[in-house]
């Protein structure tokens, strides 16, 4: 009782030095809330912050209140926040991510639905071999479908949106359209004989069992008093769906968002879910936080300036009380290799001046980007980490080992037995175990199943090995089920020999035997604190991990990561590379006004991760699928201030840069005396802009890098004219007029 009253105390000393709108959010506890949080502007601490005053202030039982996060990073934080705030109600919260909440919903509830309580959970690995062995059953799918992963991505938003497979196939217009909605069917079909569900389903499946079981919709409904929803502009339409159901019996939901960072359309995300909350929960009460308290009042103003293009957004200024800081910095390169020397050069001027490496980030539209500054890293002593790569738990050899522990825990598990059943090499071959499949299949029955009964009718020597497999198989399953996470693992290990099998088959065995190690301190790690300690609980552990989840701050290193997952983050030094047109906003997004006004999102996004210095950085020109192209800036640029950058944009880009060491002011001069300079670069840029809008379907024209040329279509108007040449050299390239370096012959 007297530590719960000392945490009371410490809680309404908090609530005083919030600032006015934080305190609002915080105390509003009743109806729908929409905090639109801008970056830097404390939404975290408000959310924790508040669950503490419901609990502390109004008696409320922890018990009743749920609040979704997007990470697993972050509901650590905020459940160490809330530990701190307030002792002894953390363990009954739940606070999670949406697919962790969801599980533990369909562990309990999801028989009512069909879905046994230990299915597994199939990440995007297990799914895409899923969809290539369906592919493979016949050749007419394969003509139908080019890339596995293409069925994968389209699957994963059929169900991203509530379409069921009979809903693909009724709103099916063509014959391919057809076959994808029965691909698709078969998906499902071979989820349910392995019972498992992917990551959709994790969401999904809780929807499902919502609308058809009342009683378990009302059960969750009348528990949860009250619920919160972090970065609600990432809400796809079953997540939403999902929201809608638990907060349909006491209406008090609570949502926390920024539109000006919603930035995973290609996830399904809809930032509509925010833009008209208030017209869905017509009661809604709307806050809006602006001060920040991260970046500097030059960033931010850059920020706003930039923002404010965008037309699909709500009204929001960010501000602070902080120091004036610093002009943005540009840079100029003449290729990618140079802008990575630059880039490196400026981290080592940082450094030198006492910043630390795990302060600093390297931000780039797509993960291609890091090669060159990977490759001028490695020449150098600068330790660093890249999150997005190859992720551990993807590697071969820990995923050989999971593969076992799946098919272990879930027999049925047919996308894992296929990896594992030669492995270590048992002479079980593809012809035999699509054999197996088949049978199996007919008789809806898992292939474990098949092997332990009749063997499947196949060959006799064949059979043989299978029954090897299936003695080993055997003495797993049986010491396994007894085990902890960790010894299991480690039996595993030990049984199947796997030190050995890697030592004779792969030349680089030490590196991929420290990451089966790493993988059995994984599980030391999670049974240490874990109440279930089960191979099972840790499988559900680490299904969950995202790649950000892998970021480690304290580690001393330099960061590189995609400007996506750096949302959430921050750091004092921020590099943003590649901002060109094409790159970024990207080349698929330039014909799409909404595309593009997300393109400026995420820009946006990365602009406030900076807290003190902040890099804008973009090359000449760039290697794109094995070709040299030229590059020109990306209109982003165009929209920071000039008083914000330290030298004027046109300067710049006519050989002011002050860098001049690393070559990048003359280069600029080279290019604009060989008549290779950008459109900005024109003396007389207004007038150029001007010139350009007349483009005519037909037109002979001159481009500054590709040379002549025909006009074969315009598109557009305005700052939006978008011209598609075919060059005399035979290539066909679209351009955003305002931008490229071309005029009319």
């Amino acid at each position: 009782m007297i530590l719960f009253r000392a945490s009371v105390n410490a809680m309404n000393n908090s609530l005083e030095t919030l600032n006015d709108p934080q305190r609002q959010a915080v105390e509003t506890i009743d109806g729908a809330v929409l905090v639109i949080a801008g970056a830097g502007s404390g939404k975290t601490r408000v959310l924790t912050e508040r669950i503490a005053h419901i609990v502390r202030d109004h008696g409320v039982s922890p018990f009743n209140v749920l609040a979704f996060t997007f990470t697993n990073k972050a509901a650590r934080e905020m459940k160490g926040r809330i530990e701190r705030a307030c002792p002894g109600i953390f363990d009954l919260l739940w606070v999670g991510t949406f697919h962790s909440t969801g599980v533990r919903i369909l562990r309990r509830h999801g028989e009512r639905i069909g879905v046994g309580r230990d299915f597994s959970i199939y990440d995007s690995d297990d799914s895409l071999n899923l969809v290539k062995g369906i592919i493979s059953r016949s050749i007419m799918d394969g003509r139908v479908v080019k890339s596995p992963r293409a069925l994968r991505d389209r699957i994963s938003r059929f169900k991203n949106e509530l379409i069921t497979p009979q809903m693909a196939a009724e709103e099916a217009s063509n014959n391919v359209d057809t076959r994808i909605a029965s691909m698709y069917a078969e998906y499902e079909k071979e989820l349910r004989r392995a019972n498992a569900l992917d990551f959709d389903d994790l969401i999904g499946r809780v929807v499902e069992l919502f609308s058809i079981d009342e009683d378990a919709r009302l059960n969750y409904a009348r528990r949860f008093k009250y619920i919160l929803v972090d970065e609600f502009q990432d809400t796809n339409p079953i997540q939403m769906a999902m929201i809608d159901a638990l907060a349909s019996y006491h209406g008090n939901l609570f949502v926390v968002g920024d539109d000006d960072q919603s930035i995973y359309s290609w996830r399904g995300a809809k930032v509509e879910h925010i833009l008209d909350f208030e017209h869905v929960y017509p009661k809604t009460t709307l806050i809006r936080l602006e001060q920040n308290y991260r970046s500097t009042k030059t960033i931010l103003e850059a920020a706003n300036h930039v923002i404010a293009h965008n037309v699909g957004r709500k009204s929001k200024t960010l501000w602070t009380d902080g120091a004036q800081g610093e002009n943005i910095k540009l840079l100029v390169s003449m290729d990618e290799e140079g802008e990575a020397v630059n880039v490196i050069q400026a981290v080592r001027e940082h450094i030198g001046a006492g910043v630390s490496l795990k302060e600093i980030a390297i931000l780039y539209r797509t993960n291609a980007q890091s090669r060159a500054i990977e490759d001028v890293l490695k020449m150098s002593s600068i330790p660093y980490q890249i999150i997005g790569s190859v992720r551990f738990y993807e590697r071969m050899e820990v995923r050989d080992i999971l593969a076992y522990c799946k098919v272990l825990v879930n027999p049925a598990d047919t996308v894992n037995l296929k990896r594992i059943i030669n492995v270590p090499k048992r002479g079980i071959g593809k012809t035999t175990f699509e054999r197996l499949d088949m049978v199996a299949l007919d008789r809806d029955k898992s292939i474990i199943d098949v092997l332990r009964s009749d063997g499947g009718g196949i060959s006799s020597a064949a059979a043989s090995r299978c029954r090897s497999f299936l003695e080993v198989f055997a003495r797993l399953e049986a010491r396994v089920a007894s085990e902890v996470a960790p010894r299991a693992i480690e039996f595993i290990v030990e049984e199947l020999k796997y030190y050995e099998y890697l030592n004779q088959n792969y030349p680089d065995s030490e590196g991929r035997i420290e990451n089966v190690e790493e993988l059995i301190s994984a599980a030391h790690s999670f049974a240490e604190s874990a109440e279930n300690k089960s191979l099972a609980a840790f499988l559900e552990e680490i299904a969950l991990v995202a790649d950000v989840d892998a970021l480690d701050l304290e580690s001393g290193q330099l960061t590189l990561m995609t400007l996506h997952n750096a949302k959430g983050l921050e750091f004092e030094c921020v590099f943003i590379t590649g901002i060109e047109e094409g790159l970024f906003p990207h080349f698929n997004s330039i014909d799409d006004e909404a595309a593009v006004e997300e393109e400026r999102r995420l820009f946006y996004v990365g602009m406030t991760r900076s807290k003190m210095h902040l890099y804008l950085s973009m090359a000449g020109m760039r290697r794109r699928m094995g070709q040299i192209d030229g590059s020109v800036p990306s209109r982003f640029l165009y929209e920071v201030p000039e008083h914000c950058l330290d030298a004027p944009i046109e300067r710049r880009f006519r050989g002011g840069d002050s860098r001049e060491s690393a070559g990048a002011g003359s280069l600029w001069n080279q290019w604009g005396d060989s008549g290779a300079s950008t459109a900005q670069a024109h003396p007389d840029y207004e007038s150029f802009s001007q010139e350009i809008q007349g483009y005519q379907v037909g037109m002979r024209i001159r481009h500054d890098n590709y040379g002549s040329g025909v006009v074969r279509r315009v598109e557009g108007s305005g700052e939006q004219t978008r011209v598609t040449v075919i060059f005399d050299r035979g290539d066909e390239r679209k351009f955003l007029a305002q931008f490229a370096p071309m005029r009319p012959l």
